[in-house]
């Protein structure tokens, strides 16, 4: 083999290295296994006495561990995070993972006493793996949640929840959309609101 052969046989090698791995890599047990660690965290810091900030703080740092917070902004800002400058996406990304942590932790007094089931998964193909759950509440209907994993980033991460039909994906995607046209399409307005907007 030539040197000039060796050389692109090297750089495809390590090209295909840093690809990210597909969806299919993920199976349903791993995605099951991180539902359930997920439930059990935030089953533990509902069921605390800590305060809501303590909570708040707790949830972040669930979605941050587990949760691919990248694609999750880059998917709610839309068209707008093409346009954007690399600082621009940082800053959102950030606002926006305080903003969920805030938002969705200050419902979970509505959860005290709940109990989550894990039940099966279902694989996606290219849109990863699908865990089902159900969230029983005294004197409320069973709530149905799905967990979303994808591991195209690398690592099964969480990239969806869908609560009775309600995709927190596109539920925020058209809440930011509103949150901009309210600011003028200004992006740096709504980096600067968005953690207090929760």
């Amino acid at each position: 083999m030539s040197v000039l052969s060796k050389t692109r046989a090297a750089l495809l090698a390590t090209a295909i290295a840093a690809m990210p791995l597909s969806a299919a890599a993920l199976t349903t047990q791993e995605a099951t296994s991180l539902t359930n660690t997920i439930v059990q965290e935030v089953q533990g810091y509902i069921q605390s006495g800590a305060s809501l900030s303590s909570k708040q703080a707790s949830f972040r740092t669930t979605m941050d561990r587990y949760a691919d917070m990248n694609a999750i902004g880059r998917y709610v800002l839309g068209v707008n995070w093409r346009s954007a400058t690399p600082a621009q996406q940082a800053a959102f990304t950030q606002a926006f993972r305080t903003y969920v942590s805030n938002k969705y932790g200050s419902q979970f007094s509505d959860y005290q006493g709940a109990q989550i089931a894990v039940g099966g998964a279902r694989d996606l193909g290219d849109r990863g793996i699908v865990v089902d759950s159900t969230v029983s509440r005294a004197g409320g209907a069973p709530i149905a949640v799905q967990w979303q994993f994808s591991d195209r980033s690398g690592r099964p991460l969480l990239v969806d929840i869908v609560a009775e039909g309600v995709s927190l994906l596109t539920s925020e995607r058209s809440a930011i959309g509103n949150m901009l046209d309210r600011r003028g399409g200004n992006l740096d307005q709504l980096i600067a609101d968005l953690p207090n907007a929760g």
